[in-house]
């Protein structure tokens, strides 16, 4: 299966979020219930293909903070269409799908509404890119501040009175482990760590990164990057390369440089960077903080959708639990789990 789903993945060009390897990642860390892959074939070649997992009558994406992009992968509109109208077959209680580019919506939308199904949608994050064109110099000077160019400027000259600031990019290299484990480190040293949410801080979170690090490695995407002054890390990012983009997964840096905003640096040092090479789009992923805002104020929209069943039993409580608030949906799932476990008591 994953053969021929990266097949299709290498036809359509897609995203490293919607490939095998990065599911296969996700699922070992974070899923739970059954899992399902629902594909459409034509002529005994997979044209579309969608991963799930199933909990009792409720389908979800295999997607949460952690996975950047999710939805259908098909060759076309039609078989798009005919795998979203696949999703609502046997009539599950909710399809819940999270981090869908909400333009990649009109399948599920249309295949829901043909059954009567209720919809709920909203915008989980705004996830900045650029798109690489022209020279940095360019760039900077229309899209970055007259101060913000400043601040930068002097912070760069700062670190480089202190020693030798070097840009260190680790590409499938005999030291990519021990690049990994030291990103890790750089990550978990400032705030993250202290609030519990670096990548160290969980082992489901650890398993993740370090499943898809070995992964994208040997597919020769994988890239690591540091901040160095005279050898040590200042800040880091944890990188993939894969068809002319470079996607930004996490980053971090060394508290004790904090005056020197090291990561903004490095930021702006990878921005110089890409706009050297043949890179030709920067996604800077997660939401749009103000920080990546500073570099680009250009967003695509990842939202939840949720479809909810017609009838007047699990899928209408749950529809209230999300449309209207928890109290009463909270009561309305209680009484009708009261009334299926009675059901089941008679028969």
């Amino acid at each position: 299966m994953a053969v021929e789903w990266d097949a299709l993945a290498d036809r359509l060009g897609a995203t490293p979020f919607l490939r095998p390897g990065w599911i296969d990642a996700w699922w070992r860390a974070f899923g739970t219930g059954r899992l399902e892959i629902i594909t459409l074939r034509r002529a005994a070649r997979l044209a579309a293909v969608i991963p799930l997992h199933r909990r009792r009558r409720r389908v979800w994406s295999t997607s949460n903070w952690h996975s950047n992009q999710f939805g259908i992968l098909a060759e076309d509109e039609a078989a798009a269409f005919g795998l979203a109208a696949a999703l609502f077959r046997d009539r599950p209680v909710q399809v819940s799908l999270g981090f869908v580019d909400t333009d990649e919506l009109a399948p599920c939308r249309a295949a829901a509404a043909q059954v009567g199904y209720r919809i709920l949608e909203w915008t989980l994050e705004r996830s900045p890119y650029v798109v690489v064109e022209g020279t940095w110099d360019d760039y900077a000077q229309q899209r970055l501040s007259r101060n913000r160019r400043r601040q930068l400027r002097r912070c760069r000259q700062r670190l480089e009175h202190k020693g030798r600031l070097e840009l260190d990019i680790e590409k499938d290299g005999e030291r990519m482990e021990e690049s990994v484990e030291e990103f890790f480190r750089v990550e978990a040293s400032g705030w993250k760590g202290a609030k519990g949410s670096a990548i160290l801080s969980r082992p489901e979170t650890q398993s993740f990164y370090r499943e898809v690090a070995k992964w994208a490695a040997a597919r020769g995407w994988l890239r690591i990057a540091f901040l160095r002054l005279d050898g040590r890390p200042l800040a880091a990012q944890y990188l993939i390369e894969e068809g002319n983009v470079l996607y930004m997964l996490k980053g971090g840096y060394n508290p004790g440089f904090r005056d020197f905003s090291p990561g903004m640096v490095l930021l702006e040092t990878l921005f110089r960077h890409a706009f050297s090479s043949q890179i030709r789009r920067l996604a800077l992923l997660g939401g749009d903080e103000m920080y990546k805002l500073t570099f680009t104020k250009t967003t695509e929209d990842l939202v939840r959708f949720q479809a909810f069943a017609p009838s007047m039993s699990m899928g209408y409580a749950h529809w209230l639990a999300f449309a209207y608030g928890r109290p009463v949906a909270k009561r309305t799932l209680a009484l009708l789990a009261h009334r299926s476990e009675n059901r089941t008591s008679d028969g």
